[in-house]
């Protein structure tokens, strides 16, 4: 009775349709699954579907990233903000029209990202054009140049697009390296697109009738009392649970969170962040159980209407 509560379809930055994820899950043993893509509901509808047909349990959600200086100890705080703040929403409803409009606030501000992402890698010598980035997310070629026309295809195109076109040109030899030396935090062209706060996040998931949790906490990049601290705020901002186990987190940080969890009054989920073949994570790898999954659906029932 095991359940995948992170995973991600073609519809954001995944490499397997929604409608396959349930078949995926069910060949892998799983009872059920979420999909949680970046920023859009586009594939809940896909997926809910497929999940009824299989009788695999099914949990609308979605991932919205915020601004990590959100949460910072206070406002006049200047340490360098250099991770991710993702928040993830469960059991949210597909066609929420405050969520629709947050996924387009923040596919325009990526959209202005990915081209200075990959005008920084042409000026460290990587002869890489946007165009390959778009034919890798699978943009078709008649909307090339035209963003509105980007827009409408539905595709959402990402720094795993960059990473996998870095990938095919030999620059780098996996998703990691090529986020590690290029384009993730610290990277030689990594450039910030956090627009969204914290607390905004969480308000939007609420009133699209979902939980609020927040996605591998050590991808803040926080130390220890720093990380605390933010935990601490999001709980004050109406967090109510915390991703405790994911495939970024080691024993000791599983156990550090479930100990915030317990402090400060979350409840706690797991799962893997398949992508697909775009990363070496494997579906179901990370999960958590059957209770857990009751309690999100509990804590989540609070925010129906």
């Amino acid at each position: 009775m095991a359940y995948d509560l992170h995973m991600h379809s073609t519809a954001s930055d995944g490499t397997d349709a929604p409608g396959d994820l349930a078949r995926l899950v069910k060949d892998a043993g799983l009872s059920g699954f979420a999909l949680t893509d970046h920023d859009t509901t586009a594939g809940l509808a896909e997926a809910a579907a497929a999940a009824k047909r299989l009788r695999v349990t099914f949990v609308p959600g979605i991932e919205l990233s915020a601004d990590p200086g959100s949460v910072a100890p206070s406002a006049d705080d200047d340490t360098p903000r250099t991770g991710t703040l993702h928040l993830l929403g469960y059991h949210v409803r597909h066609d929420d029209a405050g969520l629709a409009g947050l996924g387009e606030r923040l596919r325009a501000t990526r959209a202005k990202r990915n081209p200075e992402v990959v005008r920084k890698l042409q000026s460290l010598g990587v002869k890489i054009a946007y165009e390959d980035v778009l034919d890798a997310a699978g943009v078709p070629e008649h909307a090339w140049g035209d963003d509105d026309a980007i827009d409408a295809t539905g595709v959402i195109v990402g720094r795993s697009h960059i990473a996998q076109v870095l990938i095919a040109k030999g620059y780098v030899r996996s998703v990691h390296e090529a986020f590690a030396k290029y384009i993730g935090f610290g990277g030689a062209a990594h450039t910030r697109k956090d627009r969204l706060s914290a607390e905004e996040a969480i308000d939007a998931i609420h009133t699209a009738g979902g939980a609020a949790v927040l996605a591998h906490p050590v991808q803040l990049r926080l130390p220890g009392d720093l990380l605390e601290h933010a935990v601490a705020r999001l709980a004050d901002m109406g967090l109510d649970g915390i991703e405790t186990r994911h495939s970024d987190h080691a024993p000791a940080d599983t156990e550090r969170f479930a100990d915030y969890a317990r402090r400060f009054g979350l409840i706690t989920t797991g799962g893997s962040d398949y992508h697909g073949t775009r990363k070496h994570v494997a579906l179901g790898s990370v999960n958590c159980t059957a209770e857990q999954a009751d309690t999100l659906a509990q804590t989540a029932a609070r925010y129906a209407s």
